[in-house]
């Protein structure tokens, strides 16, 4: 069967499309402040940490996964390289990634500056910083 312009078998009317504003496509509210929007969640690093016997194996998992791509350092700073598969982790899971990293690591508890900043795989851009307050993403 050939397709017209006009006749496409996943087309919906155009009033079936609802108004931008009027949609959530997100899961998270950017409305809250980042770090206290998880503070009610009941969770630590050793409820994943203590799944292996070498606490950097879980830091070797989300490498092979994809979701980390580099640990490395911009003049003094500490870098956390993030992959594509980090993006597609609830804001949740991503504070609980780095936050695992940083206690593997012991960034933020080495100074009272501790910090590591995360910067986007493709881009280099710098998309955000976890220190002994949390993740906070731009």
């Amino acid at each position: 069967m050939q397709l017209g312009n006009n006749d496409w078998r996943w087309s919906t009317p155009d009033e079936a499309y609802m108004p931008h504003a009027e949609r959530d496509p997100y899961l998270e509210f950017e409305k809250h402040v980042q770090i206290p929007q998880w503070s009610h969640e009941d969770w630590v690093a050793e409820d994943w940490i203590s799944q292996y016997n070498n606490p950097k194996d879980i830091v070797a998992g989300f490498y092979k996964a994809d979701i980390l791509r580099d640990q490395t350092f911009d003049d003094e700073r500490k870098i956390l390289v993030v992959g594509p598969n980090f993006y597609h982790l609830s804001g949740f899971d991503k504070r609980r990634v780095t936050h695992v990293v940083d206690v593997i690591y012991g960034i933020t508890k080495s100074s009272e500056e501790g910090a590591f900043f995360l910067k986007d795989w493709k881009t280099s851009d710098y998309i955000g910083v976890h220190d002994r307050y949390g993740l906070r993403l731009h």
